[in-house]
């Protein structure tokens, strides 16, 4: 259980922290020796050592570990009874106390919450103002024990964004700058979606120090970074394009900055990408939901709130998705020379969502709005989970089967649908398909004609893909269709070969296609793992980076703030890359309805496709 920062700004905010740490019950733990395992922005929650993962002096951070911190006792019942209060905040909480140094130079945190309970301890403390700039190191003392110390790196500048979820992913806290109200989905007592022209306030932390022992006394000075709209030295990308910054500073609260913008005329979907940039330091990115037209957002490449408003009205929304995906890469491996890898996969969720769960979802359909770059981290291997999914309510819709031109084959049930139903899995990667096999690992969204010999060429196969669930105790059988038309069977990357396999982050990524779904859009998806030797861990970070644009135009370009988000993969030689680009056509969803009414049990479904193909890369 991971608490969000103190955030005691508009009211709303705290009603978003009690919903987040309800999510269950920390168990009391006996004291032990203080371990760290994480120390991140506590918006942003970056993990060492991705490129946004410095600690900014005078802002809010969270270290994570076990042995330290109050029994979780003492605020099992409100989560607020383990948050200091009043001012001045301590450097010690009943025998805990943070220590961090750079250079020569050693000072005390400013403790604002620390617990612990079942494996995990957590601590939010506030980095003093006038903690020099550079590589350092952090030790925990707790009850006489001291932690052995972890490393950090100190800088002037690290903005974090806070977010629903309290993960630093998804849909940002993000408010109207004139009623303080935060911008969701779809109406819920709140602003709804903010609309261009709008005044709209990001909060977070990492802007920078105030004047030394301000964070422990109170509310600090208000004082505007920018001289005016025109100089500012921090930007805010939206939708790869820069918003007008009125104002960027501390909100008027211990740690906690606000940076107060225009919403471009340009800003259009329910997961518009946000990300701040000051100096060479780029935020993580989060989301606001834009619509220049109603109440509730709709999203060309996403779901259209208005299915599931009522729904939600009444407490909560019952939907499935289903995805047809296929993912074949060419990997680099050291010794060994290229190998196709091809992984088709069916992945379906049919649950209970909340109106708290869809506000910090990161959409039905796992992809940003069109016109946008979403940046996610991951731990040991992509894609990223959703944290909310981890609080749906599965509901039993029975068996699924997939129908497409390569046969039927059923989809196992397990916390959500998932299965392989083609191509090799990664534990066979060094060897390729065993030929005595015969065509059991062929692809199932791709031609199979050759599969796994030099004639084989790669080829998605148009057609009609049906979904069918046989029905269950919640959920009445049903069955969804999506066509894979030809144009975007024909999907072609043109300029693959040019761009080679070795790019640089510091400049735009331009990619251009023919064919494509005239409908439909085209996902370009960069991996980057800071993965240098042998496999991947279970603790092994990485960023997966992922643009959606309309195929019509047949080029993209993607911005350099995104491609600075991804680590660099130079001089890896792990036993698999840990660098790849990916492109391919990707599917409007396509609702599924029994006239005038969804499937029985449901209030919407979907389903849609993404089929990538690329290669693996060095990130310079």
């Amino acid at each position: 259980m991971r608490a969000t920062g103190s955030l005691p700004i508009p009211a709303v905010m705290n009603t978003m922290f009690a919903a987040v740490m309800a999510g269950g019950a920390l168990v009391s733990s006996a004291p032990a020796q203080p371990t760290v395992t994480q120390v991140s922005n506590a918006a942003s929650q970056s993990l060492v050592p991705l490129p946004n993962s410095a600690i900014a002096a005078g802002s809010l951070f969270s270290i994570y570990g076990t042995g330290f911190g109050l029994p979780a006792s003492t605020c099992v019942t409100n989560y607020y009874g383990c948050y200091w209060k009043p001012y001045p905040l301590p450097t010690s909480i009943q025998g805990t106390s943070v220590s961090v140094t750079v250079g020569g130079t050693t000072l005390p945190a400013y403790i604002e919450y620390a617990a612990t309970g079942g494996i995990q301890s957590q601590i939010n403390a506030v980095l003093p103002s006038n903690t020099p700039a550079g590589a350092g190191t952090l030790t925990i003392t707790s009850n006489g024990a001291t932690s052995a110390a972890f490393p950090i790196t100190v800088t002037a500048h690290s903005f974090g964004i806070f977010t629903w979820n309290s993960a630093g992913t998804g849909p940002g806290i993000m408010t109207n700058a004139v009623t303080n109200q935060l911008f969701l989905p779809f109406p819920s007592g709140e602003a709804g979606p903010s609309k261009p022209g709008d005044y709209v306030t990001i909060w977070g932390t990492g802007l920078g120090p105030v004047d030394a022992g301000g964070e422990a006394s109170g509310a600090p000075a208000q004082i505007n970074l920018c001289a005016s709209a025109s100089s500012c030295p921090v930007t805010v990308w939206i939708a790869g394009q820069q918003a007008t910054v009125v104002y960027a500073g501390r909100s008027g609260f211990t740690a906690v900055d606000q940076i107060d913008i225009i919403l471009p005329a340009s800003a259009g979907g329910c997961y518009v990408q946000v990300a701040v940039q000051y100096g060479p330091a780029i935020s993580n990115f989060a989301s606001i939901p834009a619509d220049g037209e109603g109440a509730s957002c709709h999203d060309a490449d996403g779901t259209n709130f208005n299915d599931i408003v009522p729904a939600l009205g009444l407490g909560s929304a019952n939907v499935a998705v289903v995805g047809l995906l296929s993912n074949l890469v060419t990997l680099d491996i050291p010794g060994q020379g290229p190998i196709a890898w091809d992984y088709d996969t069916v992945v379906g969720q049919v649950g209970v969502f909340s109106p708290l769960a869809v506000e910090s979802f990161q959409g039905f359909v796992p992809a940003p709005s069109v016109g946008n770059c979403r940046v996610s981290p991951f731990l040991k291997s992509p894609p990223p989970v959703d944290p909310v999914l981890s609080s749906v309510q599965e509901l039993h819709a029975g068996s699924m089967s997939v129908t497409g031109p390569n046969g039927t084959l059923g989809v196992s049930q397990n916390n959500g649908y998932f299965q392989l139903v083609g191509g090799e899995d990664i534990t066979d990667v060094k060897t390729g398909c065993p030929s005595s096999s015969g065509n059991a690992c062929a692809p199932f969204f791709l031609d199979t004609n050759g599969w796994n010999t030099p004639a084989w060429v790669y080829s998605i196969l148009p057609g009609v893909y049906g979904v069918s669930f046989g029905g269950g105790l919640d959920v009445y059988h049903f069955s969804m269709g999506i066509e894979v038309v030809a144009a975007a069977a024909s999907f072609k990357w043109t300029n693959q070969d040019s761009i080679g396999t070795s790019i640089s982050r510091g400049s735009p990524l331009t990619i251009q296609w023919t064919g494509g779904d005239p409908n439909g859009f085209v996902d370009i998806t960069m991996i980057s793992s800071t993965l240098a030797s042998g496999a991947p861990q279970d603790n092994t970070p990485g960023i997966l980076a992922e643009c959606v644009a309309a195929a019509g135009p047949g080029t993209f370009t993607v911005p350099a703030y995104v491609l600075q988000s991804l680590p660099s993969t130079a001089g890896s030689q792990a036993d698999v890359p840990p660098g790849e680009l990916l492109v391919g056509p990707v599917s409007a969803p396509i609702a599924a309805a029994v006239l005038p009414q969804p499937p029985r049990g449901l209030d919407a479904a979907y389903t849609f496709y993404r089929f990538l193909s690329g290669t693996s890369v060095t990130w310079q």
